[in-house]
């Protein structure tokens, strides 16, 4: 059920919501009594981990409602308003010359926000103003300047907290007889890269120009074109990605009369370099939308087309970044569309949420979402009344969050919110259990691709279960626990860049390199092993273990949220070993354990504390060198103990049952021909 945040007596219009780093989510809207008198604009704040909003609080009021604002978090957790607004504006409709580009903060963990502070004021004109931060705190705001001929773009940057904005940077290229731009889309990448895309008007021409302020350099590059000159292109899109890649769209055509191309260019994170334009599939008219980039760089896109069969309606389509193609354009909505009111966001785990106002007449609001790939079967409503419009996010939850406006008069309207009910609590799966029956399995990778879960039987063996081919055999791959929380136990996959990946499991499905998956992070080449253990830091989740060549371990454990937490170290020396294997629970203490062989063939248990570390090692026996792999396969026997497999240099695996005590019994027979496989996890 939706719950108001005002009361319907006044004029609301939502302009923007957004989640902080910390989980909270914010709303901003503009609020203005039945005779337009004046403006206020708004702010309301949802804390993480609660339902309940806090009441209303007035940022600034104004004339009237002329002039953007925004929202925008900040790395540290914080959120931060932006807006121009016009100080000498005479209410209800008489614009004046003087402007104002103003922030607002509400600092990680406070409770208020910070009085009003000019970013840059203008005598005559402000349009467009945006705000970005960086990881470091640094600040840029970009803004358009008017004047009688032309507009010129400007840059302004703060250091840091309490130091002053640099003198205004000049973005454009010069004017040449009355040429101008429109107004600017920002981003900031984690790694420090402030960029900045624009339409420049020339004559009867027109491109869409990217600058850029790299780290710590001194100033920002020349605009660069990203779309083909030889063409018209206009209202540009900008969006970036959670791990940094970013996404550029643009309409194109050839003559006033002609067909528009909704166009795309990619970036990968780090980088200034755009690919080539290409057409985004199914979107050839119209040039509202919206963009977001998942997890893996998949690019999904919103807009509204207009066809003569069916009007207007919300279409959506992806282009994968494994494979550069656009999926089948999917109709969203089931009515009339109005042409720029809709909103789309993405969630950690690569959901896609999209909201829409829908109707001839009676318009309400609508939703739809895409989970693990597929869409909703049909749209929600969320809004009662005649008329509705607003904007989502999606929380650190993964649910999503939406906020609108709802018509509650003549002139009176009401800000409402809904989010998603919570997704109930999955049982966890057994430890090592992939397909699902309660049984521990063992992973086997070939060196054609092939990645197999070898299922086992409850009596001591493994058959071949689900299959799935594709995967380079350079993959490095390390079973997992649920860490998606959705019943079913997952598998991290490091590839040969070092990019670390959860693929979500299925409970008796294969892996496919191209399923549902979220990318953990880049840099991981730096360790020469990993390992899930099982539980290490007495959560009652998986946690993961990595080496450097240099011996020094480290564990990541499982946030709660579907990623790993920032890595805590466990101490130095390990690179005496020469295998390590994640063995869970092997001595009944309910926390994961970890087997280590050293080079003389001796293998070793480290017991797991429960506070994220490992007791002094025990011995369990030597001779362990006649294998080439070892791997923990959870219970195969059916005692509800931990057990190991091992197979030796003619390819006969062989099964270590657990005693439940860090021990294993004599070894037994499983099968020959398993050297087919090049690894075995």
């Amino acid at each position: 059920m939706s719950v108001p945040l005002t009361d319907g007596t006044s004029i609301q219009s939502v302009l923007d919501v957004r989640t902080a780093r910390n989980g909270a989510v914010v709303a901003l809207w503009n609020r203005l009594p039945s005779d337009r008198s004046k403006r206020e604009l708004v702010v309301s704040v949802r804390p993480a981990g609660s339902v309940v909003w806090g009441a209303p609080h007035v940022l600034t009021t104004t004339g009237y409602e002329r002039g953007n604002a925004d929202l925008v978090v900040g790395a540290d957790g914080s959120v931060t308003a932006s807006w121009v607004e016009y100080p000498n504006d005479v209410p209800p409709y008489e614009d004046r010359p003087g402007a104002a580009f103003r922030m607002s903060v509400l600092a990680a963990g406070a409770s208020t926000w910070s009085a009003p502070a000019d970013i840059v004021t203008d005598p005559s004109n402000i349009q467009g103003g945006k705000l970005a931060g960086s990881p470091t705190g640094r600040l840029v705001a970009v803004w358009r300047h008017n004047s009688d001929r032309s507009s010129e773009l400007y840059a302004s940057v703060r250091e840091a907290p309490g130091q002053p904005w640099s003198q205004p940077a000049r973005l454009d290229e010069q004017p040449v007889g009355g040429e101008s731009v429109s107004d600017p889309e920002l981003v900031y990448s984690d790694r420090g890269t402030a960029t900045v895309a624009f339409t420049q008007y020339s004559g009867n021409r027109s491109e869409i120009k990217v600058v850029d302020r790299v780290g710590e350099g001194p100033g920002w590059s020349e605009p660069a074109t990203v779309s083909d000159p030889k063409v018209h292109a206009a209202t540009a899109t900008l969006t970036l990605g959670q791990d940094g890649r970013a996404a550029l769209l643009w309409s194109a055509w050839e003559t006033s009369e002609g067909d528009r191309t909704q166009m795309f260019a990619g970036r990968p994170a780090g980088s200034t370099a755009w690919t080539a334009g290409e057409p985004v599939t199914g979107f050839d008219t119209g040039g509202w939308r919206k963009a977001v980039v998942g997890p893996e760089g998949d690019v999904t896109v919103l807009g509204v087309v207009y066809t003569e069969a069916s009007s207007f309606h919300a279409l959506t389509t992806t282009r994968s970044a494994a494979t550069g193609n656009w999926s089948a354009v999917k109709t969203l909505s089931t009515g009339y569309t109005a042409e720029d009111q809709f909103d789309l966001a993405t969630g950690p785990d690569g959901s896609v949420h999209a909201v829409w106002t829908q109707g001839a007449t009676s318009r309400g609001l609508m939703t739809s979402s895409r989970v693990n790939g597929a869409w909703s079967a049909a749209p929600t409503p969320l809004s009662t009344g005649d008329y509705a419009i607003g904007q989502i996010t999606v929380g650190s939850d993964n649910r999503p969050v939406a906020v609108w406006t709802q018509a509650t008069g003549d002139y009176t309207s009401q800000v409402r919110t809904a989010t998603t009910a919570p997704v109930p609590a999955a049982s966890t799966p057994k430890w090592r259990d992939f397909s699902g029956d309660g049984k521990g399995d063992l992973l086997a990778l070939t060196s054609g691709g092939g990645l197999t879960v070898r299922t086992g039987t409850g009596t001591g063996d493994l058959r071949t279960g689900a299959s799935a081919t594709g995967w380079p055999a350079t993959s490095t791959v390390v079973p997992f626990g649920d860490l998606s929380a959705d019943g079913c136990n997952d598998v991290l996959v490091r590839n040969a860049t070092g990019v670390l990946t959860r693929h979500d499991g299925s409970c008796g499905k294969a892996f496919a390199p191209n399923g549902p998956r979220l990318t953990i992070g880049s840099g991981w080449q730096i360790y020469n092993a990993l390992s899930a253990p099982g539980d290490l830091t007495g959560d009652g989740r998986t946690d993961l273990v990595a080496r450097t060549p240099a011996g020094e371990l480290w564990r990541y454990a499982d946030d709660g949220k579907g990623k790993l937490t920032a890595r805590g170290k466990i101490g130095n020396g390990w690179k005496i070993y020469d295998t390590l294997v994640g063995a869970g629970d092997l001595n009944g203490d309910k926390h994961g354990d970890l087997l280590a062989r050293d080079t003389a063939g001796v293998l070793w248990r480290y017991n797991g504390t429960g506070k994220g570390a490992f007791a002094g090692r025990t011995k369990i026996g030597g001779g362990w060198q006649v294998y080439n792999s070892l791997a923990s396969v959870g219970d195969i026997t059916g005692d509800g103990k931990a057990d190991l497999v091992a197979r030796d240099t003619a390819g006969v695996l062989w099964r270590y049952n657990g005693t439940g005590k860090g021990a294993f019994a004599a070894r037994a027979r499983i099968g020959g021909g398993w050297q087919m496989y090049k690894t075995l996890s």
